[in-house]
């Protein structure tokens, strides 16, 4: 699963290399479909995990990195998904209404891509912290 989400991070950044070649409909594409194929990884693995593993000890357990990480990852995580499905629909469709959709799309686009790679950070974090052993 990390592997895959590194993968999507860096067709992210491969999405954003073709805007800055003005290859528009191939970066809408490209980033569309990323931000699906995460929002499906998320509701298919990640939902359950924080749901069976870290929701039961919130809020008493979150003094422990085992349990902050992995909560900051799926708030900053859940937010970053939320606002590309966001930037996917008011920039690349009609779907909303005019008032809803975007006019500054480079920051839009940029701070959604930041965002996401600050969950991916924090997804690396809590990865180590779960699954790799801790020398003392």
């Amino acid at each position: 699963m990390l592997l895959l989400e590194v993968v999507i991070g860096i067709g992210l950044l491969l999405g954003a290399v073709l805007a800055r070649k003005k290859r528009y409909r191939t970066h809408a594409w490209c980033q569309s479909s990323i931000v699906l194929l995460n929002a499906v990884l998320i509701a298919v693995a990640m939902i359950p995990s924080f749901h069976e593993r870290v929701q039961p000890k919130i809020p008493e357990k979150l003094d422990r990195s085992f349990y902050a990480l992995a909560t900051a990852h799926a708030t900053l995580g859940s937010l970053a998904e939320a606002a590309g499905l966001y930037v996917a629909l008011a920039a690349g469709t009609s779907f909303l209404p005019e008032r809803l959709r975007l006019t500054n799309y480079k920051v839009w686009m940029r701070s959604v891509l930041t965002l996401w790679w600050l969950a991916l950070l924090l997804g690396l974090a809590t990865y180590i912290r779960w699954y790799v052993p801790l020398f003392r």
